[in-house]
């Protein structure tokens, strides 16, 4: 994470270093991104990268977190809807609005998918300790309410049933689709399965 020097510089500055991370991020292999090319590309001198970060690692992590503070503000906005929706439909709108999130920006699927592919193992699990928990907390939220709503099971453990909801989200990457089978269908019929076992 930054050091404490990054939160004391101008916030025009603070967003032009991680407006140059995310774009360097976004378009290059991640072995080949450099301190240099990131200070290049967000106008600062190199030496005082080190002022505000430990290497690229951790701008890169402090990066995910952020753009994982700002999906989540936007899934929270969704709340309102748990009166209208049942379970399963207020699950597939918190999908939706996490899809829009990510197309809002044009890097953040490239980003994505670059995490996904060419991040170095020990960051990428680094991001998702400390990223996943924050889907955690908003199923957990969720779970709760549907079950004080009488839709859910009094006994369901919220934990579990927030964790295998986000484990099968997150690893939808390693399911074997079929050419006629899209990714909302997929989710749904998840969704389907775990439901059945948490009424």
């Amino acid at each position: 994470m930054p050091k404490d020097t990054f939160f004391n510089l101008p916030e025009e500055k603070r967003n032009r270093i991680i407006n140059a991370a995310m774009k360097e991020f976004s378009e290059i292999h991640y072995r080949k991104v450099t301190i240099d090319s990131i200070v290049n590309s967000a106008g600062v001198p190199k030496g005082s990268f080190y002022q505000y970060f430990h290497n690229k690692d951790d701008l890169y992590k402090y990066l995910f977190s952020q753009i994982g503070d700002q999906k989540k503000q936007t899934l929270d906005n969704v709340k309102e809807m748990q009166e209208k929706l049942n379970f399963k439909q207020y699950v597939l709108a918190l999908s939706e609005q996490a899809k829009k999130f990510e197309m809002g920006d044009s890097k953040l699927p490239s980003l994505k998918d670059k995490f996904i592919n060419e991040c170095p193992q020990e960051v990428r699990r680094d991001i998702l300790k400390n990223e996943i928990p924050k889907s955690y907390k908003i199923l957990e939220e969720a779970i709760e309410c549907y079950i004080k709503k009488g839709e859910l099971r009094s006994n369901l453990n919220i934990k579990t049933a927030a964790y295998m909801i986000t484990s099968c989200f997150i690893n939808l990457e390693h399911f074997q689709f079929n050419k006629e089978q899209d990714i909302d269908d997929i989710i749904s019929e998840i969704l389907d399965v775990l439901v059945i076992g948490m009424k």
